[in-house]
Parts: structure tokens; sequence; C-alpha cells
């Protein structure tokens, strides 16, 4: 179910964009594979429209995806801070800069006290994600879109 305030913010993102905020959620390593379907229904529960990177994809795939599904966000689920991953922080960044899509908001899904969460826009610590982290970001987008708008008019 959706709140109320949720639902505002909803509307007012559709109103100027004409669809919901989309995100693609990528993986950093297999081990974070099963957090997938969890992590993705939380997100389209709250409103999103929300496309999942294949499995196995590296930054440039993962960042082209971006791109290519016209996402606000790219999130990036990583669980495991001592593992190695397969997709690093600072490689997608690299990634979505050569694609000139700064624009794109990339956040991670995992621990709060992930070491990269001063490189990204935001992080969800993946143990207590809720419907309020939703609210949250989708407020953080329309925030971002609406000083995007009044800048070109």
């Amino acid at each position: 179910m959706t709140s109320p305030q949720l639902a505002t913010s909803l509307a007012k993102f559709a109103e100027m964009e004409g669809r919901h905020p989309r995100l693609l959620l990528a993986t950093a390593s297999s081990d974070e594979e099963r957090y997938h379907k969890h992590v993705a229904t939380l997100f389209a529960d709250g409103g999103f429209d929300v496309d999942v990177a294949p499995q196995h994809s590296d930054a440039q795939s993962i960042a082209r995806q971006v791109i290519d599904c016209d996402a606000d966000m790219l999130v990036l689920v990583r669980t495991s801070l001592t593992s190695t991953d397969r997709v690093h922080v600072a490689d997608l960044i690299s990634a979505l800069d050569a694609l000139d899509a700064e624009y794109v908001k990339f956040g991670i899904v995992g621990h709060a006290d992930d070491p990269a969460r001063s490189n990204v826009d935001f992080v969800c610590d993946l143990e207590h994600l809720q419907t309020s982290d939703c609210e949250a970001l989708i407020d953080y987008i329309l925030a971002v879109e609406e000083g995007r708008v009044a800048q070109h008019i």
C-alpha cells in the first residue's frame, strides 16, 4: 500500500517526466544475486519502474544499460565488504561519466557503513530496507528533477 506522501511524490514525478521514476538494479558480485528479487520487489512496490542488469555484468555493460533503459537511478547491491567484487563502485562511476550520465543518481544497498558511501549519492542498509527508503529516494529524485527543470526555464 502506498502512503499518501509517496503517492503525491510519484504523481508529481509522473507529471514532470510522463512516467514513474526508473532504476536499474545491479549486483557487485555473485554473492548478492540472492537479494535481487527482494530489493527489486521492494522498489517496485514503492513505485519505481525496476530494470535488472543481467547476472555477471561488468561496469561498462551496466552503465550502457542505465542509458538504454533511461534510468534515473542505479542501485548496486553490495553486501559483502570482504569478497572480491566483480563490479567496483569506482569503475561504475567512471563508466557512467564516460557516457555523460552524471545525472544518474548512484547508490548502494548493502551496509550503512560501506566504505564507498562518500563516493555515491545514497546508501541503504539492506537489513532494514523498507518502504520509507523508497519514499526518501523518490523525494530525492523529485528534488533533483525539479532543480533540473527550474534551470531550463
